[in-house]
């Protein structure tokens, strides 16, 4: 699960160097649209819909392990 998450945060080429810690926004300077893009992706590869609200709580990927872990 972590490699597909990584995968695919890694296809966009602001993300490097990323650790479960690393700041989606602060520490990479993704825009609204990049992060739209991303949760789409997740969102397809695990066949779920994460909640405007449940978003707003996911601010690492550390954040984004724990949702699929819990939701997938």
């Amino acid at each position: 699960m972590k490699e597909r998450i990584l995968k695919i945060l890694l296809s966009n080429p602001k993300i490097q160097n990323v650790t479960p810690e690393s700041n989606l926004v602060t520490d990479f300077g993704l825009s609204s649209l990049d992060l739209a893009e991303i949760v789409c992706d997740i969102e397809d590869e695990f066949d779920i819909e994460i909640p405007e609200k449940d978003l707003v709580r996911i601010k690492t990927l550390q954040d984004i392990y724990d949702y699929i872990d819990t939701h997938a």
